[in-house]
């Protein structure tokens, strides 16, 4: 997905979630806001009332006190009257002060509908305005990120000399930043400030150890050296390649050294190694291969074909053996289980329909494998001479034997099918018996 779409729709989908939090909170507050002021509204219509209930709940707390003996009638009559007359009071107090005391309701309780279209419609426009103002809206449009990498790719020494300045700088704040190092030690690089840049790439090594930054800095020292590998850049390729025989930039490091030193045989041994690693598809693959050819040229030898002759060749020969192959399956018939151990040997082959009886290809194994699904091709050649896909018909032949001689022995189990054309499939030999001949 393009990363800009990603972006809208997740910035779209984190601010859908935030207005619904929003509105189900400020709905609510509105309903409890509402509940509130009625309640409010109905304690000032009538505290005169509010007060009654008070006094009466006290009355009839006085009456269980009497009743249980804590008070007597002189003082059951003396609190009756003290409350008489605060009730009198209050309710002339209220009368006295017979206004309103709950504020107005806000306007986002009377419509809350209101507040939740408001806050819909002003959230994502402040948004908008906020990230046009704050942000990079530029970065949305595909066609301006991918103009401003182009740009970005046109690196001027003035932009190196700016940018190792700032890293210099940023680096004496974060000295144990290891991408800050290696940054640094890139665009020293770029500069061919070699000796900055090898300072710079063993400052991130100190941090972090990588291989491959350990190969970048052995270019880098070799370069500093005017493009000689002695010393610790040979070093530095023979520790990577001990750890690690497979490391391919460490492969084509050492091909490029033992090159540039005229020992071309090594440059071919590594660089081979290394072309075994690389894959068919990898950019790298065309230049390996055009430097394999120009160690071979200075050697002396031939070229080699490209690798993609050498697979097509490689997918036409295996089309062609599997063309003239014979497949199928050998199973034992129940009665013989029993008869035929599990190491007996097992041999599967094809012979001439005629004449000799030497087999063309053949397969060899244990009856422990049956029933067996085989193939014979032209790779079980018996002779490079006489090849299974140079013949019209042969005949396929199973035996089993306990001895487990080449020759045929009295007690063998087996069968043979023929005559069988090469490219056939699907094959039933079932072996039921001594051996036995059956035509197709």
């Amino acid at each position: 997905m393009n990363p800009a779409l990603a972006f809208i729709y997740v910035a779209v989908a984190m601010m859908a979630v935030v207005m619904l939090v929003l509105s189900v909170a400020l709905w609510r507050g509105s309903q409890q806001g509402a509940r509130w002021a009625a309640h409010q509204a109905d304690a000032n219509t009538n505290p005169a009332q509010a007060n009654a209930a008070v006094y009466r709940d006290q009355m009839v707390e006085l009456d269980r006190e009497f009743v249980m003996g804590n008070l007597n009638y002189e003082e059951l009559k003396a609190a009756r009257d003290e409350l008489s007359q605060r009730l009198l009071a209050d309710a002339t107090a209220d009368d006295a002060f017979n206004e309103p005391l709950s504020p107005a309701m806000p306007v986002v309780w009377r419509k809350p509908w209101l507040a939740v279209c408001l806050l819909v419609f002003v959230v994502p426009v402040a948004s908008v305005l906020m990230y046009s103002v704050l942000g990079e809206p530029a970065a949305l449009d595909p066609m301006a990120l991918k103009q401003g990498v182009d740009n970005s790719a046109e690196v001027t020494p003035e932009k190196l000399t700016e940018m190792a300045t700032a890293l210099t700088r940023r680096l004496q704040d974060e000295p144990n930043s290891m991408e800050g190092w290696v940054m640094l030690g890139r665009v020293q690089r770029a500069r061919a400030h070699f000796e900055e840049a090898a300072e710079a790439y063993g400052k991130a090594l100190a941090l972090s150890r990588d291989d491959n930054l350990s190969i970048e800095r052995a270019e880098v020292l070799a370069q500093k050296n005017g493009g000689s590998f002695a010393g610790e850049p040979w070093s530095i390729i023979q520790r990577v390649l001990t750890a690690d025989p497979h490391h391919l930039n460490a492969l084509f490091l050492a091909g490029s050294a033992s090159y540039a030193e005229m020992n071309y045989q090594t440059a071919l041994r590594y660089w081979e190694r290394a072309r075994e690693v690389v894959p068919t598809d990898s950019p790298d693959a065309p230049e390996l291969d055009r430097a394999i050819a120009e160690a071979r040229d200075k050697m002396g030898l031939p070229a080699i074909p490209p690798r993609a002759a050498i697979q097509q060749e490689t997918v036409a020969s295996k089309a062609a053996l599997a063309a003239s192959s014979i497949s199928g399956r050998v199973s034992l018939v129940k009665e013989l289980k029993g008869l035929v151990a599990a190491t007996d040997t097992v041999f599967v082959y094809a012979t001439p329909v005629s004449g000799s009886r030497m087999p063309i290809a053949i397969l060899r194994t244990t009856a422990d494998k049956l029933p067996l699904d085989f193939v014979l091709d032209d790779s079980m050649a018996m002779s490079p001479a006489v090849k299974l896909s140079g013949m019209d018909e042969v005949t396929v032949r199973v035996r089993i034997s306990k001895s487990g001689q080449a020759t045929a022995q009295p007690n063998d189990y087996g069968v043979s099918l023929t005559p069988v054309k090469p490219g056939s499939k699907g094959l039933n030999l079932m072996v039921r018996d001594t051996l036995q001949s059956t035509a197709q």
